[in-house]
């Protein structure tokens, strides 16, 4: 699925970045079928905004930091903003406040009321319904292109290379 994901995705993401990207996440307790729903609005995101593979280390690190403490906190609000996404309107107009009322959410974040699913969830959500479909939007440019060829190229190698490997495997534990 990563690989179909990286190929498809691949004007932002390239496959190993998907690879450590999704293993951040998982070790920050997102669940395996929220990894790649998770960094398709992170990856749509930065494409956006035009941040690329640093956003998206950015953008999921903080995500995967509201995870791991377990409630909405300013600092990784800070982070979020930081990276060019507008969280704290995101979580507003989620939460039924209008852009006005931002100051009663950080509020709120403050005293620790904000749960970080909860918050995690809404900021994903979001995400996709600000930015979805901006790399699809991005595939045939100049920079999807190539990363697309860069894709298709790892993996072939590594399957052209991978009964070698097994084989040079097999005869070195012999």
């Amino acid at each position: 699925d990563m690989a179909d994901f990286a190929v498809k995705n691949s004007t932002v993401f390239e496959f190993p970045g998907l690879v450590e990207a999704s293993k951040r996440m998982l070790a920050y307790g997102f669940a395996a079928e929220e990894v790649l729903p998770t960094l398709q609005a992170v990856g749509d995101t930065a494409a956006a905004i035009g941040s690329g593979a640093v956003g998206i280390d950015r953008i999921s690190l903080a995500l995967g930091q509201i995870r791991a403490k377990g409630k909405l906190s300013g600092e990784e609000m800070r982070q979020l903003t930081e990276a060019g996404v507008p969280a704290w309107e995101m979580l507003a107009e989620a939460m039924g406040f209008s852009a006005d009322e931002v100051g009663k959410v950080m509020d709120m974040a403050s005293k620790g009321l904000i749960p970080a699913e909860k918050a995690v969830r809404m900021l994903t959500e979001g995400m996709t319904k600000r930015f979805g479909g901006m790399m699809e939007n991005m595939k045939d440019t100049w920079q999807g292109v190539t990363s697309s060829i860069k894709d298709i190229w790892r993996m072939t190698i590594g399957a052209v290379t991978q009964n070698l490997f097994q084989g040079v495997l097999t005869w070195l534990q012999k």
